[in-house]
């Protein structure tokens, strides 16, 4: 993983925020971590309004991760927006689940255009094992982009 490319999370849980970032330090990835609490708040973020604006200080994010059990039910409104966005239509977007949500949430989401999904986990080791397997998602992204980019190179041009 690019370790100066931000993590975006939207998770309002202080307890699992603490969780996931000792996760991310044990798991030595040391990529700069974004919060926002609540929906709206990602939102305005990822669009650059107000202080955001400032993208040297917040810039776009590599990879989004959204609870989508926060309990104002963005999650999936946000997944939905930002699919809708050109600037953000390529950033990998994980979402985390509880064990005990329904199907239909996950399938809603990837419907939407979620890239992958974890279960929430509340052990340290899980969380840092999850983390670790992010690499593989962000590699199997680079690849894809780097094979739209290499396959369009090499189409014949127009006589």
């Amino acid at each position: 993983m690019n370790s100066s490319g931000v993590i975006f999370l939207l998770e309002n849980s202080t307890d699992y925020l603490f969780l996931l970032d000792q996760a991310f330090r044990r798991a030595e990835v040391n990529n700069p971590l974004r919060v926002a609490r609540y929906g709206n708040e990602a939102i305005l973020y990822l669009k650059g309004v107000g202080i955001y604006a400032d993208r040297e200080h917040y810039p776009l994010p590599e990879l989004i991760l959204i609870d989508l059990a926060i309990p104002d039910g963005s999650g999936l409104a946000v997944l939905g927006w930002l699919r809708r966005q050109p600037e953000l239509s390529r950033v990998p977007v994980i979402i985390l689940v509880q064990a005990v949500q329904e199907n239909r949430m996950v399938q809603d989401a990837f419907d939407r255009g979620a890239n992958a999904y974890y279960m929430k986990r509340e052990d340290i080791e899980g969380l840092v094992r999850m983390i670790k397997s992010l690499d593989t998602i962000l590699s199997y992204e680079d690849d894809d982009l780097l094979r739209e980019e290499t396959s369009s190179e090499n189409l014949p041009s127009a006589i």
